[in-house]
Protein backbone atom coordinates (compact mmCIF):
# COMPACT_ATOMS: atom_id res chain seq x y z
CA UNK A 1 0.00 0.00 0.00
CA UNK A 2 1.66 3.18 -1.12
CA UNK A 3 1.96 6.38 1.39
CA UNK A 4 -0.62 8.62 -0.08
CA UNK A 5 -3.36 5.53 0.57
CA UNK A 6 -1.96 5.38 4.52
CA UNK A 7 -2.52 9.05 4.79
CA UNK A 8 -5.86 9.29 3.73
CA UNK A 9 -6.91 6.03 5.59
CA UNK A 10 -5.43 7.06 8.61
CA UNK A 11 -7.35 10.56 8.42
CA UNK A 12 -10.63 9.08 7.54
CA UNK A 13 -10.35 6.76 10.07
CA UNK A 14 -10.33 9.93 12.16
CA UNK A 15 -12.77 11.71 10.94
CA UNK A 16 -15.34 8.68 10.46
CA UNK A 17 -14.96 7.56 13.41
CA UNK A 18 -13.06 9.14 16.30
CA UNK A 19 -14.33 13.00 15.76
CA UNK A 20 -17.84 11.12 15.63
CA UNK A 21 -19.60 10.43 19.20
CA UNK A 22 -21.29 7.60 19.82
CA UNK A 23 -24.65 10.10 20.05
CA UNK A 24 -23.84 12.16 16.88
CA UNK A 25 -23.78 8.52 15.20
CA UNK A 26 -26.95 7.77 16.80
CA UNK A 27 -28.20 11.40 15.63
CA UNK A 28 -27.45 11.55 12.25
CA UNK A 29 -29.69 8.83 11.09
CA UNK A 30 -32.28 10.96 12.21
CA UNK A 31 -31.16 14.45 11.75
CA UNK A 32 -29.72 16.32 8.51
CA UNK A 33 -28.18 18.70 10.93
CA UNK A 34 -26.49 16.05 13.02
CA UNK A 35 -25.30 14.58 9.76
CA UNK A 36 -24.08 18.25 8.27
CA UNK A 37 -22.55 18.29 11.44
CA UNK A 38 -20.34 15.11 11.18
CA UNK A 39 -19.30 16.24 7.70
CA UNK A 40 -17.94 19.31 8.88
CA UNK A 41 -16.14 17.16 11.48
CA UNK A 42 -14.52 14.66 8.45
CA UNK A 43 -13.54 17.83 6.80
CA UNK A 44 -11.36 19.14 9.54
CA UNK A 45 -9.91 16.37 9.77
CA UNK A 46 -8.72 16.27 6.37
CA UNK A 47 -7.30 19.58 6.93
CA UNK A 48 -3.74 18.51 7.31
CA UNK A 49 -3.94 16.91 3.32
CA UNK A 50 -4.28 20.73 2.39
CA UNK A 51 -0.48 21.15 2.89
CA UNK A 52 0.13 18.03 1.46
CA UNK A 53 -2.07 17.52 -2.13
CA UNK A 54 -3.98 19.65 -4.11
CA UNK A 55 -7.35 21.32 -2.94
CA UNK A 56 -8.95 19.44 -5.34
CA UNK A 57 -7.84 16.51 -3.39
CA UNK A 58 -9.37 17.81 -0.08
CA UNK A 59 -12.61 19.00 -2.21
CA UNK A 60 -13.48 15.50 -3.70
CA UNK A 61 -12.62 13.46 -0.46
CA UNK A 62 -15.09 16.33 1.60
CA UNK A 63 -18.10 16.59 -0.63
CA UNK A 64 -18.32 12.76 -1.77
CA UNK A 65 -18.38 11.68 1.58
CA UNK A 66 -21.19 13.88 2.40
CA UNK A 67 -23.14 13.13 -0.56
CA UNK A 68 -22.08 9.03 0.19
CA UNK A 69 -23.41 9.83 3.90
CA UNK A 70 -26.60 12.18 2.52
CA UNK A 71 -27.54 8.92 0.18
CA UNK A 72 -27.04 6.89 3.02
CA UNK A 73 -29.81 9.43 4.90
CA UNK A 74 -32.25 9.24 2.63
CA UNK A 75 -32.54 5.21 2.51
CA UNK A 76 -32.64 5.05 6.51
CA UNK A 77 -35.61 7.02 6.25
CA UNK A 78 -37.59 4.34 4.73
CA UNK A 79 -35.57 1.51 5.58
CA UNK A 80 -34.92 -0.35 8.58
CA UNK A 81 -30.94 0.18 9.45
CA UNK A 82 -28.79 -2.85 8.60
CA UNK A 83 -25.09 -4.08 9.03
CA UNK A 84 -24.91 -4.28 5.45
CA UNK A 85 -25.77 -0.95 4.63
CA UNK A 86 -23.09 0.19 7.08
CA UNK A 87 -20.65 -2.40 4.99
CA UNK A 88 -21.71 -0.75 1.26
CA UNK A 89 -21.40 2.75 3.17
CA UNK A 90 -17.58 2.44 4.13
CA UNK A 91 -17.01 0.07 0.91
CA UNK A 92 -17.72 3.44 -1.08
CA UNK A 93 -15.61 5.87 1.01
CA UNK A 94 -12.92 3.37 0.69
CA UNK A 95 -13.69 3.22 -2.96
CA UNK A 96 -13.00 6.92 -2.96
CA UNK A 97 -9.99 7.01 -0.87
CA UNK A 98 -8.59 4.42 -3.21
CA UNK A 99 -9.56 6.27 -6.23
CA UNK A 100 -8.28 9.77 -5.24
CA UNK A 101 -4.54 8.60 -4.29
CA UNK A 102 -4.30 6.42 -7.30
CA UNK A 103 -5.19 9.04 -9.39
CA UNK A 104 -4.08 12.26 -7.96
CA UNK A 105 -1.22 10.92 -5.43
CA UNK A 106 0.68 7.85 -6.73
CA UNK A 107 3.68 10.12 -6.71
CA UNK A 108 3.98 10.93 -3.04
CA UNK A 109 6.09 8.97 -0.26
CA UNK A 110 8.16 8.95 2.94
CA UNK A 111 11.46 7.87 3.47
CA UNK A 112 11.36 4.56 4.72
CA UNK A 113 11.55 4.76 8.20
CA UNK A 114 8.94 7.69 8.36
CA UNK A 115 6.65 5.19 6.25
CA UNK A 116 6.62 2.17 8.58
CA UNK A 117 6.24 4.42 11.52
CA UNK A 118 3.33 5.63 9.46
CA UNK A 119 1.90 2.14 8.84
CA UNK A 120 2.40 2.10 12.46
CA UNK A 121 0.20 4.62 13.66
CA UNK A 122 -2.24 4.14 11.07
CA UNK A 123 -3.10 0.32 11.81
CA UNK A 124 -3.03 1.84 15.50
CA UNK A 125 -6.29 4.03 14.48
CA UNK A 126 -8.03 1.16 12.73
CA UNK A 127 -7.38 -1.54 15.41
CA UNK A 128 -9.58 0.38 17.79
CA UNK A 129 -12.53 2.03 17.54
CA UNK A 130 -13.47 1.35 13.35
CA UNK A 131 -13.62 -2.56 14.54
CA UNK A 132 -15.34 -1.81 17.39
CA UNK A 133 -17.93 0.30 15.43
CA UNK A 134 -17.88 -2.47 13.15
CA UNK A 135 -18.29 -4.90 15.10
CA UNK A 136 -21.03 -3.18 17.17
CA UNK A 137 -22.85 -3.02 14.14
CA UNK A 138 -22.48 -6.76 12.80
CA UNK A 139 -23.20 -8.51 15.95
CA UNK A 140 -25.06 -6.29 18.17
CA UNK A 141 -27.93 -8.06 17.79
CA UNK A 142 -26.15 -11.23 19.49
CA UNK A 143 -25.35 -9.42 22.56
CA UNK A 144 -26.68 -10.96 25.86
CA UNK A 145 -29.02 -8.80 27.64
CA UNK A 146 -28.14 -10.26 30.91
CA UNK A 147 -24.77 -7.54 31.41
CA UNK A 148 -23.50 -7.78 34.90
CA UNK A 149 -20.08 -5.60 34.08
CA UNK A 150 -19.19 -2.53 34.31
CA UNK A 151 -21.12 0.03 31.30
CA UNK A 152 -18.70 0.32 28.16
CA UNK A 153 -15.55 -1.76 30.29
CA UNK A 154 -16.38 -4.33 26.96
CA UNK A 155 -15.44 -1.94 24.49
CA UNK A 156 -12.63 -0.46 26.28
CA UNK A 157 -11.57 -4.37 27.03
CA UNK A 158 -11.47 -4.34 23.38
CA UNK A 159 -9.54 -1.55 22.47
CA UNK A 160 -6.95 -2.78 24.62
CA UNK A 161 -7.23 -6.34 23.85
CA UNK A 162 -6.30 -5.38 19.75
CA UNK A 163 -3.85 -2.57 20.53
CA UNK A 164 -1.47 -5.29 22.43
CA UNK A 165 -2.01 -7.67 19.74
CA UNK A 166 -1.06 -5.22 17.01
CA UNK A 167 1.78 -4.25 18.93
CA UNK A 168 2.33 -7.90 19.34
CA UNK A 169 2.46 -8.61 15.87
CA UNK A 170 4.51 -5.68 14.99
CA UNK A 171 7.13 -6.62 17.37
CA UNK A 172 6.98 -10.66 16.47
CA UNK A 173 6.09 -11.75 19.75
CA UNK A 174 3.60 -14.23 18.49
CA UNK A 175 3.62 -16.39 20.53
CA UNK A 176 2.23 -14.20 23.64
CA UNK A 177 -0.84 -13.61 21.71
CA UNK A 178 -2.18 -16.71 23.38
CA UNK A 179 -1.68 -15.54 26.63
CA UNK A 180 -3.17 -12.19 26.36
CA UNK A 181 -6.25 -14.14 24.89
CA UNK A 182 -6.11 -16.68 27.55
CA UNK A 183 -6.16 -13.92 30.18
CA UNK A 184 -9.10 -12.23 28.83
CA UNK A 185 -11.04 -16.16 29.27
CA UNK A 186 -9.90 -16.62 32.28
CA UNK A 187 -11.53 -12.91 33.48
CA UNK A 188 -14.91 -13.88 32.04
CA UNK A 189 -15.18 -17.17 33.40
CA UNK A 190 -17.79 -17.30 35.64
CA UNK A 191 -20.15 -15.71 32.74
CA UNK A 192 -18.56 -17.81 30.42
CA UNK A 193 -19.86 -20.67 32.51
CA UNK A 194 -23.23 -19.39 33.62
CA UNK A 195 -24.52 -18.05 29.75
CA UNK A 196 -24.34 -19.55 26.87
CA UNK A 197 -25.57 -16.69 24.92
CA UNK A 198 -22.52 -14.82 26.66
CA UNK A 199 -20.20 -17.92 25.77
CA UNK A 200 -21.31 -17.46 21.96
CA UNK A 201 -21.31 -13.76 22.20
CA UNK A 202 -18.05 -13.81 23.80
CA UNK A 203 -16.44 -16.33 21.35
CA UNK A 204 -17.50 -14.29 18.28
CA UNK A 205 -16.41 -10.89 19.64
CA UNK A 206 -12.89 -12.50 19.98
CA UNK A 207 -13.06 -14.15 16.93
CA UNK A 208 -13.36 -10.91 15.25
CA UNK A 209 -11.07 -9.25 17.50
CA UNK A 210 -8.27 -11.56 16.02
CA UNK A 211 -9.44 -11.78 12.58
CA UNK A 212 -9.71 -7.58 12.45
CA UNK A 213 -6.32 -7.45 13.82
CA UNK A 214 -4.63 -9.89 11.63
CA UNK A 215 -6.16 -8.48 8.40
CA UNK A 216 -5.21 -4.61 9.13
CA UNK A 217 -1.92 -5.82 10.07
CA UNK A 218 -1.17 -7.71 7.00
CA UNK A 219 -2.93 -4.80 4.74
CA UNK A 220 -1.58 -1.45 6.25
CA UNK A 221 1.72 -3.02 7.42
CA UNK A 222 2.94 -6.04 5.72
CA UNK A 223 1.36 -4.78 2.07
Amino acid sequence: MNTAALIVLGLHALGDFYLQSDKLARNKQQQYGALAQHSLLYALSFVPLLFLAPWIVFAILVVSHLLIDSLKFLYQKSKKRTAVLFIVDQLCHGGVLAAVSIVYLSDYSFDPTHEFLLRIAVLLLWVAKPVSVMFTELFDRYRSNQSTGTDGAGKVIGYLERLILAILLIVGEYGVIGWVIAAKTFARSKQLSDSQAFSEYFLVGTLTSILATLALYFLLVQW
